[in-house]
């Protein structure tokens, strides 16, 4: 007769406590896990914020404080650069030393490239006459150049032989 097997006891398993790979715990999941803390998360999500950063309209690099001067100085530049454009450019209209204080202001202060090339490009059109462009000049046969005198000879010696028959009248 064989005996049957015996299956061998085995040790409880062991609490898997691994603190490296617990997982993270949301502080705001576990906030609202309470009344006391829905009512907080409540208050924060409600309550009025204010916006950080740099104010709109102030380059990078400075701040509200540090641009104010130098927008000053260039507003005050400005003026003095349309006074004499007005003198030289004899430019009578108000809004047009308006737009061009504003442009030659916005060259003057720090800002983006873009934006100072833009405001540039309105003063010299305003300003400056844009160049001719070029005139390509072809030279035409010599055949062309002779039947051109030809016909300049042929016109002269008519006028010369209308201007014989008239007689001056004294």
């Amino acid at each position: 007769m064989s005996k049957k097997k015996v299956v061998r006891k085995k040790s409880p398993p062991k609490p898997k406590t691994h603190p490296e790979r617990a997982p993270k715990k949301n502080y705001f999941a576990t906030l609202m896990e309470t009344p006391e803390g829905r009512a907080l998360r409540k208050e924060w999500s409600t309550k009025p914020r204010k916006n950080g950063g740099r104010p709109k309209g102030v380059p990078d690099g400075h701040t509200a404080e540090t641009i104010k001067p130098i927008r000053k100085q260039a507003k005050q530049d400005a003026i003095k650069v349309v006074k004499i454009m007005t003198d030289k450019y004899n430019i009578e209209d108000e809004y047009q030393k308006e737009a061009l204080t504003t442009a030659v202001e916005v060259m003057r202060c720090d800002g983006q490239t873009r934006e100072r090339l833009a405001a540039a490009r309105l003063v010299l059109d305003f300003t400056k006459s844009k160049p001719a462009s070029k005139s390509n000049v072809t030279i035409g046969k010599a055949e062309d150049f002779l039947a051109s005198l030809l016909d300049d000879e042929g016109s002269k010696d008519e006028t010369e032989a209308e201007g014989s028959t008239q007689t001056p009248t004294e």
